[in-house]
């Protein structure tokens, strides 16, 4: 009877072992499926977190793709409106040109048609580099008669002058 008895508590124990057991594997399953939906959770937040993300990151992509392209539009219309001051400037330097040799020509037709002392006598009151470019336009034979008729000094100042416009001439 003692035997039974002993089988009895090793049964009874054994089945309170098992039911201890089972309540432990449900209660650790209880537990891993929490941390599962857990695990879940994080899972779509971050799924959730990247796809904003991503879509934050194209939004910002095209805005700065937009702002470049408004920014070559503006280098294009910068270099455009720069070609067109280049081209405007070329054709004022040339207008300007054309005005000075045609001032020049009827400056010097009108000295050409003066008498040679009041030539000289101008000629010798100018700044000496104006002075020089004026006789530099009229034939040599005008140019030897008026500075003939100037006071020596301002003749040879302006001789100087002359010598180095016709060398700078010569050597371009």
């Amino acid at each position: 009877m003692v035997k039974k008895i002993i089988y009895l508590l090793i049964f009874l124990n054994f089945v309170n072992a098992q039911q201890n057991c089972e309540q432990y594997f449900e209660a650790r399953k209880e537990q891993m499926q929490e941390q599962i939906r857990e695990y879940d959770e994080a899972r779509q937040s971050l799924e959730a977190y990247r796809a904003s993300f991503e879509a934050l990151q194209k939004e910002k992509m095209q805005a700065l793709m937009q702002k470049e392209a408004d920014i070559n539009a503006s280098l294009e219309q910068i270099k455009s409106l720069k070609e067109q001051n280049e081209r405007i400037l070329e054709a004022t330097k040339q207008n300007l040109q054309v005005i000075n040799d045609k001032t020049m020509g009827r400056i010097t037709e009108i000295y050409a048609k003066m008498k040679d002392v009041a030539v000289a006598g101008i000629l010798s009151e100018m700044e000496p580099d104006e002075a020089s470019k004026i006789l530099l336009s009229l034939d040599p034979r005008k140019i030897s008669s008026i500075m003939a008729k100037m006071e020596p000094k301002k003749a040879s100042d302006l001789t100087l002058l002359l010598k180095n416009l016709d060398q700078n001439a010569s050597s371009q």
